[in-house]
């Protein structure tokens, strides 16, 4: 992105961690944000300590909700122009330990996976047209092998990842201007990774930090911190990466 003041920004999983932090620095530039999660009590809160900030209130795995954040973006924000799909959900399991794995790994497809299948066909007809716009999507250091505590989360992540890749040679392809960024996050110290025990997490700001200046010199894959480490060691070992990632969260 040539210019990051002036635009609009759509933000999910907004009330805490990357996405608070994003919408923070984002408004601060001078930036409207659009501010996206579940807890409405919460982002009621954080919208009124930010500037040029609004919120809508949706839960990424009831698809009536979707439908309606889509209808609302169309509706009261045709200038957006950038969409920031960092919202997820994690459940810490056993593999072949839990009883209700199915369900899990469900919940976690349509959170993490399928809403941003919809939310990119939906809103990219709207911002392809602007004369600077981007999609951020987060996934995950996991995507180069499973962490066996979220194991579900892993392939769900894993399975964005791909979607990405393929996305991002479609609108190649089509010559869109649209720029379409994977922040593939590392152990962030958040309310989200609050179950999983480590020394190696990293704060929120700091991944942030990376993203901005990825954005900056137009650097379409994000790795902060851990995640350069592990793609590299993935580069010449899988095996080694996947170790890698089981050591760091303690297995």
């Amino acid at each position: 992105m040539n210019n990051l003041k002036g635009n609009t920004i759509l933000i999910t999983g907004a009330a805490t961690g990357m996405g608070l932090s994003a919408a923070k620095w984002f408004s601060e530039q001078g930036n409207k944000v659009i501010l996206v999660a579940r807890n409405e009590e919460r982002l009621k809160k954080v919208t009124s300590e930010l500037s040029n900030a609004s919120y809508i209130v949706c839960d990424l795995n009831q698809f009536e909700q979707l439908e309606s954040l889509v209808e609302k973006v169309k509706e009261y924000y045709q200038d957006l122009n950038m969409v920031f799909l960092n919202a997820g959900t994690a459940t810490n399991f056993q593999l072949l330990g839990a009883k209700n794995a199915y369900e899990i790994s469900k919940t976690e497809m349509v959170v993490n996976f399928h809403s941003a299948v919809y939310l990119t066909h939906e809103l990219i007809p709207l911002i392809e047209n602007k004369e600077e716009s981007a999609f951020i999507i987060t996934t995950s250091g996991v995507v180069f092998g499973p962490d066996l505590t979220h194991p579900t989360y892993s392939a769900s992540k894993a399975a964005l990842h791909n979607y990405i890749l393929g996305l991002r040679l479609e609108l190649y392809r089509q010559k869109s201007n649209i720029e379409l960024y994977e922040l593939i996050a590392p152990l962030v110290d958040t309310p989200f990774s609050s179950s999983v025990e480590s020394h190696l997490k990293v704060s929120a700001d700091e991944v942030i930090k990376d993203l901005i200046v990825a954005l900056k010199e137009k650097d379409l894959e994000v790795r902060p911190g851990l995640t350069e480490i592990v793609y590299k060691t993935y580069l010449s070992s899988p095996h080694e990466a996947l170790l890698m990632i089981n050591g760091a969260n303690n297995i």
